[in-house]
């Protein structure tokens, strides 16, 4: 696959977000999203993956990125050692591509579209996510019995819950 010859190394995304100050995420980080409750592989990329999730429920945007995203911006190498999801990985580009396509079939946005991450839209995402519709990414990933646990008990103490316009 071409973006495995061409993609930079996790850490080389230069700034955290866009030019809008969208948050990028690639594929698989769009789906551990709606069962993140604090749980990851280092200190680094907790705090990372909680300001973002605190940043969507604010309101920022989101860029469903192929490739290199803002939580791979903040791991170092120690950490990224740490996830093994180097972004060189093959494997780590078959699980972006199966959640790229989950995704954008369950949302409708394409890649690299700038959106508003709300409520509605995650209990949309995560209703997919419960009935196995877009998990196909999951079948090759270490947490996945971790996310079934937190999906059926309703994703309580997640950290997501999507921007609520007052």
């Amino acid at each position: 696959m071409d973006r495995l010859q061409t993609e930079p190394c996790c850490n080389a995304v230069d700034e955290a977000g866009d030019e809008n100050g969208s948050i990028r995420l690639r594929g698989h980080h769009f789906l551990c999203l709606l069962t993140y409750k604090g749980l990851g592989y280092t200190p680094a990329f907790v705090q990372n993956m909680t300001a973002i999730a605190h940043r969507i429920n604010a309101g920022a945007k989101v860029i469903l990125h192929p490739g290199p995203d803002d939580i791979c911006a903040a791991l170092s190498p120690t950490d990224r050692a740490a996830c093994n999801h180097d972004c060189a990985k093959p494997e780590t580009s078959a699980l972006d591509d199966m959640a790229e396509k989950a995704t954008v079939a369950v949302l409708g946005h394409e890649l690299n579209e700038a959106f508003a991450l709300d409520a509605a839209k995650v209990a949309k995402l995560r209703a997919a996510f419960l009935t196995g519709e877009s998990r196909s990414a999951c079948g090759i990933c270490r947490w996945r019995s971790i996310c079934d646990e937190i999906a059926q008990s309703g994703y309580a103490d997640t950290l997501l819950t999507g921007y609520q316009a007052v």
